[in-house]
């Protein structure tokens, strides 16, 4: 079955006091590109994150971002701690200036709380049991992306399906026009041959023969019979349960390599008109493998 790139995913949960919400974006890209935004306290986990991204998808350009917050509706990036040591140094060192001076008064909080590094503002820090909650959240958001993204590939699939059929039956129209198409070739080849010679005696044999070699030329049933195999090779890797963008498009590249050769050798108005038509289907199929992974 086709998975569409183009995708969503959001998981979020709560763990005591803090919120975690991971959301995960895709669309489409020749290769696989992984980006990622995280909380300070979160960076260390980025190379995890990407390599759980790519065991389930194989192309596309991805956006993972993870958000944290407390109950107090702040970030949760930071925490803010009183730097205790720094804080009995400062209350010593007050405390011998004022009795050193011989100044009155009493210290108290004020007295220490505006002096420097008295308050520490770091990054959250999360232990092992955080980070595998983190992990378990990434993990059911690209769950998420993934039912999309199967979802859509699902009406990818259905499309191409009928694209494919229009080609089929296009072929088909070629194929059983190709008799006819040889049988006038000869004919008029043997007037224009007769208006040419204008009462010459022509040889019938050696007519027969150029003639048989021009229709040759001329003959697309190769073309036909191949483009029908690539159409079949194409429906079937629709039931392929690995990754088949690429294989896809290097089909469809086979299909118009053999369609442009039909236009070229074939001169009938028919056969030129249905290969416009299948070419314009393949330029359509073309911009849906483009999402294809």
């Amino acid at each position: 079955m086709l998975t569409s790139m183009t995708g969503f995913g959001r998981a979020e949960c709560q763990d005591g006091d803090y919120f975690y919400k991971a959301e995960i974006r895709s669309v489409n890209n020749r290769f696989i590109e992984i980006y990622t935004r995280l909380p300070k306290s979160f960076l260390d986990l980025e190379l995890p994150l990407k390599k759980l991204v790519k065991s389930h998808c194989a192309r596309g350009s991805i956006n993972i971002t993870i958000t944290l917050s407390n109950a107090d509706g702040n970030s949760g990036d930071w925490e803010i701690k009183p730097n205790l040591p720094l804080a009995a140094q400062y209350v010593e060192a007050l405390k011998e200036i004022q009795t050193s001076s011989g100044l009155a008064g009493k210290l108290d909080i004020n007295s220490v709380i505006g002096l420097r590094d008295i308050i520490k503002v770091e990054p959250a820090t999360i232990g092992a049991a955080k980070e595998n909650l983190l992990l378990k959240i990434a993990e059911s958001a690209v769950a998420s992306l993934r039912k999309m993204q199967e979802e859509e590939g699902k009406h990818l699939q259905k499309d191409l399906s009928e694209r494919v059929e229009i080609i089929a039956k296009h072929a088909e129209q070629i194929k059983k026009r190709q008799p006819e198409i040889i049988r006038e070739y000869n004919a008029r080849l043997k007037e224009k041959i007769k208006l040419l010679a204008d009462g010459v005696q022509v040889d019938e044999s050696r007519l027969a023969q150029e003639t048989a070699i021009l229709a040759d030329r001329c003959d697309i049933t190769e073309e036909i019979t191949r483009l029908v195999s690539h159409l079949q090779q194409f429906k079937k890797l629709f039931k392929s349960t690995e990754p088949t963008g690429r294989k896809l498009e290097f089909i469809t590249q086979e299909i118009n390599r053999e369609v442009n050769t039909m236009g070229s050798k074939s001169s009938d108005i028919q056969v030129t008109n249905t290969v416009i038509e299948i070419k314009s289907t393949l330029e359509k199929i073309r911009e849906q493998l483009q999402n294809i992974e």
